[in-house]
């Protein structure tokens, strides 16, 4: 439909273009593609006769918007065709030229011309063109693909993209921390951790970082305070937290601790995985009574599958009144029923995936993944 609203206004152009042409006694020398060759089965026609009339010089933004209009259709080669032939017009002004420069940078871009499309992406950043911003998030790109974390952060121009440009480049630092803890290098981990909370004080993997440098280190203290900044920022990563979080506290023999965390957890966000987490604590610190006590309550403002799944579990250890075999067989069926709830899926594009990725292998989208526990709604 989005190709069928870009002809549409492109047939406009070009007739308000035939129509001034005809006022000055200019004779067309194509003549104006038909309603019926639009709207049927004849748009490549309909394309054709507009890109012959577009071939006449005056026609800029005619040529640029079918450059876009091929590109969106996946024919790149005539995009790029176009949009050269554009580029190569020594008549246009700065800010035209500017707008066919990005125009050919994102042909290059989306053909996998890297190395064309990032000379063309540093001209437009190093000017003073209004589309800076835009030629930065393309070269960001480019550099994320092929992992040259290094060049991202030599950009002098993310500093004018907002708080969600600035992400990326607060990953490329966690990147080149990550890097550096590997190869134990740990003071230049330090130093990219701090610039990458810096950038985006709420980077989620740049604190992570920071507790797992930290415990290197030998500061549980400190790794606790980053670990309770993840949860304060998004606690749908507590299974990501929680194992770190509970082999401190029985290093240090302190489970009420974390038996605080997880209880402040489910009160402010209240949700599956948070319940969940908390009933196992407190079937192991406190005992299964507990458990069972706060899940039956619990489990009728968050009625889950996994809920009742862990609510027959213990009640089968605690092996009371119930015959054990039937609830067994009850909980296998409810295996079955939970099943598609395990793993994670990115909130921005649906994709799934077993694993929890920090950017999306789909949508390229940096901290979208959730766990699918944390994502089952909640009763009314």
């Amino acid at each position: 439909m989005s190709d069928l609203m870009l002809l549409l206004s492109l047939t406009l152009a070009v007739a308000l273009g035939w129509w001034l042409g005809s006022k000055q006694n200019k004779p067309a020398s194509t003549a104006l593609p038909s309603m019926d060759m639009l709207m049927g089965d004849r748009q490549s026609e309909t394309v054709q006769a507009i890109l012959d009339m577009a071939e006449r010089e005056e026609a800029f933004e005619l040529q640029l918007s079918l450059g876009t209009f091929y590109r969106r259709r996946g024919e790149i080669e005539k995009a790029i065709a176009i949009h050269q032939s554009l580029f190569a017009r020594p008549d246009l002004d700065k800010n035209l030229g500017a707008q066919v420069q990005l125009a050919l940078a994102t042909d290059y871009l989306n053909a996998g011309l890297y190395d064309r499309a990032e000379r063309l992406l540093l001209e437009l950043c190093k000017g003073s063109s209004k589309l800076r911003v835009e030629a930065t998030e393309k070269l960001i790109c480019i550099y994320e693909e092929e992992q040259d974390w290094e060049k991202i952060l030599k950009l002098d121009s993310y500093a004018h993209m907002g708080s969600q440009g600035i992400k990326p480049v607060a990953y490329a630092c966690c990147e080149l921390a990550d890097r550096a803890m590997k190869d134990r290098d740990w003071t230049v981990a330090e130093r990219y951790i701090h610039q990458a909370l810096k950038l985006d004080p709420y980077c989620i993997r740049a604190l992570m970082l920071d507790a797992e440098l930290a415990d290197n280190e030998g500061l549980p203290k400190r790794v606790i305070t980053s670990l309770k900044e993840v949860l304060n920022i998004d606690p749908s990563l507590l299974p990501l937290v929680q194992p770190k979080l509970t082999e401190i506290f029985e290093a240090r023999h302190r489970p009420d601790d974390l038996e605080e965390i997880l209880t402040t957890l489910w009160s402010e966000a209240p949700m599956p995985l948070t319940l969940h987490s908390l009933a196992r604590h407190l079937a192991q610190e406190q005992g299964v009574d507990v458990s069972i006590q706060l899940l039956t309550q619990s489990l009728l403002k968050v009625p889950t599958v996994e809920g009742f799944a862990l609510l027959l579990e213990q009640l089968i250890q605690q092996d009371q009144a119930v015959s054990v075999e039937y609830l067994g067989k009850i909980k296998r069926t409810i295996d079955q029923l939970r099943s598609h709830q395990e793993g994670y899926h990115c909130h921005h594009c649906g994709f799934q995936a077993e694993k929890y990725y920090w950017r999306c292998p789909s949508c390229k989208h940096w901290e979208t993944y959730k766990p699918n526990m944390a994502l089952a709604e909640l009763a009314s």
